[in-house]
Parts: structure tokens; sequence; C-alpha cells
């Protein structure tokens, strides 16, 4: 008889917790949203769909598997912040170093030497010229930020598709704890 009465809590246990579990979730009782750090993209876009502007070649190939921490540079002066911590970023990721890689988008002919000088001080660092600057529109309408005054850091998934960015005033940790998650 007590194996009986043991064996009918056994089965009745499970059944019980999501039973209260769903009545405590439908009486409000709910999450209150994500716990991202940075900001969603308004809406959805593939990097996938950009050429470099010869029509043929993909602005960036994904084809290696990483995510790509990347800052599209309008001004050098406001971008140097954003590139700097996408480098320690990267660092501080420790042994996921190698699941990502840093990438400088730019479409003013008139920033390339100082974006050499950037890539040697960097030389991890990839430089992508989006020649008809249809990144930086697509960036602009999808989110809140004018990124041709601020230079945020933001993240492309694998597969090309952009992820979230950051607020130039947002806590470095919070960036590795979302990196973190996300890779």
């Amino acid at each position: 008889m007590k194996s009986k009465i043991f064996l009918a809590i056994l089965l009745l246990t499970p059944i019980l917790v999501v039973t209260f579990s769903t009545l405590y979730f439908l009486m409000g009782n709910s999450p209150d949203g994500t716990k991202n750090n940075g900001v969603f993209f308004k809406s959805y876009f593939d990097l996938n769909d950009f050429n470099s502007g010869e029509g043929e070649q993909k602005l960036i190939n994904f084809d290696d598997g990483k995510w790509i921490l990347s800052v599209y540079v309008t001004n050098i002066d406001k971008s140097q912040e954003s590139i700097y911590l996408s480098r320690q970023l990267n660092v501080a990721l420790n042994r996921d170093i190698n699941k990502l890689k840093r990438v400088i988008f730019y479409s003013n002919k008139l920033l390339e030497t100082d974006l050499n000088d950037i890539k040697l001080q960097y030389p991890r660092i990839e430089i992508v010229e989006d020649k008809n600057g249809v990144l930086l529109n697509v960036l602009q309408r999808n989110s809140s930020l004018d990124f041709n005054i601020e230079n945020p850091i933001f993240v492309i998934d694998p597969y090309g598709r952009a992820v979230m960015y950051f607020l130039p005033d947002t806590d470095p940790k919070l960036i590795l704890k979302d990196l973190k998650v996300l890779i």
C-alpha cells in the first residue's frame, strides 16, 4: 500500500508543477521581457542581400560561421572609442575569441587613409567598403540612433542577420554579458 501511494505522488508531482506554473503564468505573473542590454533593430534585414557595388560580390562573406562585432564609421573621431571597445570585448571573450570577428564598414572614400592607420593599430580587424551606402541607410532606418552622428557597435549573426546594437553609453561589462549569451 505504501508503494502505491509513493508511486502516485511521483506520477502526480510533474502534473501538479505544470498545472500550477501555467495558472501562475495566466494570472499575469509572466516575465517582463528580455534581459538584453543592447537594442534590437526595428525590423529584420539580412546583410547577404547587400552587394559591394560591383553587383556580383557580396558585401561580406559569412562562410566562416563567426559572429561579427562591427562599427559603421562615418566619423573617425567618434568611432575610435567603439573600435577600441570592440577589440577589448573580443579579447575579454577569452576562449570564445575565435567565434567572433571584428569588421569596420565605411562608405566615405575620404576615410580610407585614417582606416588604414586603424588597420595598422588593430591588425585583426576587417575593413569593408559599403560603396553605395545602402547598409548605412538600412542601419539608420532600423534604429533609434543616428548612425551618421553616433558610431555604435552592432552585432551580426553567423548567417548575416543584423541582431542588435549597443547605445554609446552602455557599460562594456553589460555588452560582454550579452555577447557571451549570444555566442
